[in-house]
């Protein structure tokens, strides 16, 4: 679609997640407060750094909300350089990242840091949706579907075993999960995901049995009483805070399990502190929100044209709508722990700088989408 005809943006999608936003800048500075006063920094260090964050993604934003994603299609050259620095920038960070909790997943850029397995997950939707369209006519004939599919693979495996390396098998099973559905949306036979998913599904349970840690969350998110004080303290605190906060939580400020009860309050489980202090109100609120997100992205994937911008629609509101479910899972007990943050909401200037720029893609798609 030519670009003087295009539409304006989606306005209730930049609503929506703006409102997410705001809402992660108040329980940020809420839930890390007292913790970066403790480490002798000011009570806004957390908030300041995310303000920075999010000043960047805006900025991504609203200049990617004005490209035509469907010019790659027809000069890819960008998306393989991007390709190219991702896969440098993985190897960059298990040479020289600092080790922080035992995972090389950052590159120190003086105050702040880069985290590319982030930065990876929008690209890995781009490409999936290109390779898809690209060979459209093997899902049609069926006889070279397979071939084109493992070439799909070997694409994203360098990634992504780069990724798992870190390790981050949440970021990984993220990335896997959402391609397939692209994959699939895309026109992939049938038959393919017989195969693929089993297949997944055992290696995704021997990277579990094999390692001590990732088998330790498994079996500490079945049995969490079993170790109280230990593997399984972070769950059930969090399932107390969500109980202290009943129906309309206990205020804004006024919750008790961030206060170095609960592990992580302002980054993977702050979905807890909210949950505590503005109740199941707040936290229906969040869901909500996310909801209006999958909403409208499906409205935009649904209405626009072009078979590249459709299933790259669909991929971005799945990265930010499923990653939201995974988190609020692990919240709430219903799924072991995968240090996955909470899309707009969750401390981590290089998360939120994400979600933005999957927002961007999105208001961009918007624009080529129908009334």
């Amino acid at each position: 679609m030519a670009a003087d005809v295009r539409r304006p943006v989606d306005r209730w999608l930049v609503l929506f997640a703006l409102a997410l936003v705001a809402m992660g800048m108040v329980w940020i500075y809420s839930a890390s407060a007292i913790k970066a006063s403790q480490n002798h920094a000011a009570a806004t260090a957390f908030l300041t750094r995310q303000l920075v964050g999010g000043g960047i993604g805006i900025v991504f934003m609203l200049v990617l909300s004005q490209v035509d994603l469907a010019t790659l299609q027809d000069h890819p050259r960008p998306l393989i350089a991007a390709y190219l620095i991702a896969v440098a920038l993985l190897v960059a960070v298990l040479l020289f990242g600092p080790k922080v909790n035992g995972a090389h997943r950052w590159i120190r850029l003086g105050p702040m840091s880069l985290q590319p397995s982030e930065l990876f997950k929008p690209l890995s939707v781009l490409i999936a949706a290109s390779w898809m369209v690209r060979n459209r006519e093997a899902w049609v004939s069926r006889r070279d579907a397979l071939p084109k599919l493992l070439g799909l693979s070997g694409v994203l495996l360098v990634p992504l075993a780069l990724i798992l390396r870190e390790p981050d098998f949440g970021t990984t099973f993220l990335i896997v999960f959402v391609t397939l559905m692209v994959v699939f949306l895309g026109g992939a036979p049938k038959w393919i995901f017989a195969v693929a998913i089993p297949l997944l599904g055992a290696l995704g349970t021997a990277f579990v049995v094999f390692s001590p840690y990732r088998l330790a969350r498994v079996t500490s998110f079945l049995n969490p009483e079993a170790d109280p004080l230990g593997k399984g303290h972070q769950a059930l605190q969090s399932l107390v805070a969500v109980g202290n906060g009943g129906f309309m939580g206990v205020g804004l400020g006024g919750g008790k399990q961030k206060l170095f009860f609960l592990p992580e309050a302002h980054t993977d489980f702050i979905y807890a502190v909210i949950g505590e202090e503005a109740g199941l109100i707040g936290t229906v609120a969040i869901l909500a929100l996310f909801v209006g997100i999958l909403w409208r992205g499906y409205r935009i994937a649904r209405r626009v044209g072009d078979s590249y911008l459709k299933l790259c629609a669909m991929g971005f509101v799945l990265l930010l709508v499923a990653q939201a479910l995974m988190n609020m899972s692990v919240v709430l007990s219903l799924a072991p722990n995968k240090g996955i943050p909470l899309p707009f909401i969750s401390f981590g200037p290089n998360s939120l700088i994400t979600s933005l720029i999957c927002l961007g893609l999105l208001l961009s798609i918007s624009k080529d989408a129908s009334t």
